[in-house]
């Protein structure tokens, strides 16, 4: 009987051995392999990034032209008045009913180095908006800093069937200045 109980005991220790935990080579592998999926998770999650400030900044943009546009036709009404000299001086996103989350406000010459990128802003001075890339690759060139945008007067060509009468219909587009 106590032979019995011996390799009863002798089992129960080698059995509580092997549970005992992963080795120290299992544990590196473990971690290796862990450390290449989070790489390949934040090397996708940085593209994602990129296309998501691509895609906000041209759902912005297409925004201020719509409402430009919008403006202008509103304008073509009897009785609705628009001043387009002024309309290119003023601020695109004053057209929106509701500035970006990223709208950093107004200002006379900024220092583009204090301010944070991913953000937008209005140089009172030159009169433009600027948007400030964050993710710097995401439209081709990798040293393009910042994004700039104008209201830009136009006046649609005068038709030579259109009798001299008839006046010109003035127009405003909002224009890239770079890139």
């Amino acid at each position: 009987m106590s032979n019995f109980t011996f390799n009863a005991t002798n089992v129960a220790l080698r059995q509580q051995r092997r549970q005992g935990g992963a080795s120290l080579m299992e544990f590196a592998v473990a971690a290796t392999v862990a450390a290449i999926l989070i790489g390949m998770l934040l090397s996708r999650l940085s593209g994602y990034q990129g296309e998501a400030e691509r895609v906000a900044l041209q759902y912005t943009v297409s925004g201020m032209r719509s409402a430009l546009q919008a403006r202008l036709a509103q304008a073509r009404l009897p009785g609705h008045a628009l001043n387009l000299a002024q309309l290119a001086e003023q601020n695109p996103l004053e057209l929106l009913e509701r500035k970006p989350k990223n709208y950093l406000g107004e200002f006379y010459s900024p220092d583009v180095r204090e301010l944070a990128p991913g953000n937008w802003y209005f140089d009172r001075d030159k009169k433009i908006l600027v948007y400030l890339l964050n993710e710097k690759g995401i439209f081709g060139d990798s040293s393009l800093k910042l994004l700039q945008f104008k209201v830009k007067l136009s006046r649609l060509p005068t038709s030579p069937a259109k009798p001299s009468s008839a006046p010109e219909i003035p127009g405003a587009t909002l224009e890239q200045l770079n890139g």
